[in-house]
């Protein structure tokens, strides 16, 4: 008889049996899919379709969907997302803290306009009942919030996709036809940013390391697919039905006001999905013992502070957002994050050097990592926002430049290292 394997200490015990099996797999989809509908994939459709018709979106929806659902293959152990999460601690708890930040923001400059006085008691509202929900087993428990979430939203759907003014921008923004704002050549540039974007941000996000940490190999391939390939792509096919709804609202309008049937139907699904959102995050954060939770807090006061003053309708046009409103240029500026200083840590940091860095190499490393990514934010920011694309180039050049430089640094066995 050979002897049983020696168990993983390292490894912590699953602390509830729905891990493995075909419940499993939908629970854990659902939960998922409901965690990546952020303010991105709500609102930023209707920005695509304006700035190039029905292509942007697709070019949007496609290295999304997949890029998060690869995450589940790449991956194809629990231990392996362990791994990630204790050795780039910091980084991920960043990647939650910026993403509550996100939708604060949003919630005081766009919500507020969208459902007036009642947006903060809304979302209030939602984050309480799923946090409540979660206390006492946070694991088991949220898989059943997550149903209930993206249920309330496809509900919504079923709703919406004949209601007054549905699919508006699909129809009256017909692709790089003349009336977008942007052209066939900014969508090619957008286009490589998007799969950068998306392929390699999923390595960050702690929700998605606990749903591959907490399933078996299959159910976890499973959960993915499911959640992205179609809780999610579901999700931000919805968005496109009532991007016209928000566009006049999100480009600061005087005039913009929502109609009741859209702003009862958007209140359940956004802030529903928001609210999942900021407390599956934050929670990854507050409960974890080596997190800082006055930098979370602060994250979100300044975000508030920032979303309540982009949304005062006086505040003049400046050259430095391209002619946008300031609650857009804002909302684009976190955006950013994820386009260049989430995936540039990916890339230069994560990604093993092919020889491992000694302690001064590592060190070194950090700075590459921290110029790069403050150059690559500033001409992302002249790209995205005041729409200077082929600015995209420069990003792109800058990030090969400085892994190179990092594959260049001292090494372990090298005797000049320490």
């Amino acid at each position: 008889m050979s002897d049983p394997p020696a168990a993983d200490n390292s490894t912590p015990p699953n602390p509830f049996s729905i891990s493995t099996g075909p419940a499993a797999a939908l629970l854990w989809g659902a939960f998922l899919g409901s965690s990546w509908t952020w303010v991105i994939g709500m609102i930023f459709p209707a920005l695509l379709l304006r700035d190039y018709g029905i292509w942007g979106w697709v070019v949007f929806a496609v290295p999304n969907a997949i890029g998060a659902a690869a995450m589940g293959f790449v991956l194809r152990r629990p231990e392996a997302s362990r791994r990630i999460t204790r050795n780039h601690h910091t980084a991920c708890h960043n990647f939650s803290v910026i993403t509550v930040a996100y939708h604060l923001f949003v919630v005081a400059w766009l919500f507020t306009k969208l459902f007036g006085p009642l947006a903060t008691p809304l979302l209030l509202a939602a984050v309480a009942l799923c946090a409540g929900f979660g206390l006492r087993n946070r694991n088991s428990a949220m898989l059943g919030v997550a149903v209930v979430v993206s249920l309330l939203s496809w509900g919504c759907f079923v709703l919406a996709v004949r209601g007054p003014g549905a699919w508006g921008l699909c129809t009256s923004c017909p692709p790089l036809q003349g009336v977008n704002r942007l052209t066939l050549d900014d969508l090619m540039f957008f286009l490589p940013c998007s799969v950068l974007g998306f392929l390699l941000c999923p390595y960050l996000d702690l929700t998605f390391h606990r749903a591959r940490s907490n399933t078996t190999p299959g159910t976890g391939m499973a959960a993915f697919a499911i959640g992205f390939l179609g809780v999610f792509l579901l999700m931000i096919v919805f968005s496109l039905s009532y991007g016209a709804q928000l566009l006049p609202l999100i480009e600061g309008q005087a005039d913009a006001e929502l109609p009741g049937f859209w702003q009862a139907l958007l209140a359940i699904h956004l802030t529903a999905q928001a609210g999942f959102t900021i407390t599956i995050h934050a929670r990854e954060t507050i409960e974890d013992p080596k997190a800082s939770t006055p930098w979370l807090m602060a994250a979100g006061g300044i975000a508030i502070l920032l979303g309540f003053m982009a949304g005062m309708t006086q505040l003049p046009s400046h050259a430095a957002t391209g002619g946008l409103s300031w609650g857009e240029a804002g909302y684009r500026g976190f955006l950013l994050f994820y386009g260049t200083v989430f995936p540039a840590y990916v890339w230069l940091v994560m990604i093993p050097t092919r020889k491992p860095l000694s302690r001064w190499g590592r060190e070194l490393r950090t700075g590459v990592y921290s110029i790069s990514c403050g150059l690559a934010y500033a001409l992302a920011w002249v790209s995205f926002v005041m729409g200077h694309s082929r600015f995209i180039l420069g990003i792109f050049a800058l990030l090969i430049v400085a892994r190179i430089a990092i594959e260049l640094l001292p090494k372990e066995d090298d005797i000049w290292a320490d």
